[in-house]
């Protein structure tokens, strides 16, 4: 019985000194409660599975909501959630439907600024936009987008709008050698992307863009 006894307590105290896993957090898309389990626990939803992204990536690091929003104008673009940086372009005309994944706030013009995903002639876009842009669209189910970490880009390299091949190119190269803010994380069974921010002094512009992990030098995570 003894024997049984210390056998148990050994099992016992070498599960306590094993790292416990942090559980995910994640967005509930219907009540914007931030949770770690399977389901929300306030309205019940249920933990997607894999967002409706077109690479199928998980999230490890950054939380996205999917909210599906109607356009009330043009969709003027931008790379991040500033004029500071530099534009994708302008698309869509007012009743288009795009998803809104996250918000940034912007201490420069004290407004809101989502980031939303569209598909446009064959390629995917992710890119940021005024919230004013969308009629009666509740922020509090949108994650809010903080730095989760920093990198310097390893060369020249060319982004893209989005975590992966499906997602458009950016025609001009990233500055070779840049140091980056980080601020999402795509794990993926093709390759890591991560999303990167850096001054352009070519074009006296902030720029965001994702790009491949092994792109980036001294990533670090926070």
């Amino acid at each position: 019985m003894k024997k049984s006894f210390a056998v148990l307590l050994a099992a016992a105290l070498l599960l306590a000194a094993l790292p416990i896993a942090q559980a995910e957090t994640w967005y509930c898309p219907q009540c914007g409660a931030k949770n770690s389990l399977n389901f929300c626990p306030v309205c019940g939803t249920a933990k997607p599975v894999n967002p409706s992204s077109p690479s199928g990536w998980s999230w490890n690091y950054t939380s996205y909501a999917y909210v599906n929003a109607t356009l009330n104008s043009r969709l003027a673009t931008r790379t991040g959630p500033s004029t500071t940086y530099d534009e994708p372009g302008s698309f869509f005309s007012a009743g288009h439907n795009v998803s809104v994944l996250s918000r940034a706030y912007d201490t420069r013009n004290n407004i809101w600024w989502v980031q939303v995903e569209f598909l446009y002639s064959g390629a995917w876009y992710r890119a940021y936009t005024g919230v004013k842009r969308f009629n009666g669209l509740n922020l509090n189910v949108i994650p809010e987008e903080y730095q989760i970490g920093e990198c310097r880009l390893a060369g020249s390299v060319t982004g893209r709008y989005g975590p992966g091949s499906s997602y458009a190119a950016i025609g001009r190269a990233l500055p070779a050698y840049a140091s980056c803010a980080v601020f999402g994380y795509a794990d993926g069974g093709s390759g890591d992307y991560v999303q990167i921010e850096c001054y352009d002094n070519g074009l006296a512009q902030y720029r965001r863009a994702w790009v491949p992990v092994s792109m980036v030098s001294g990533l670090i995570l926070y």
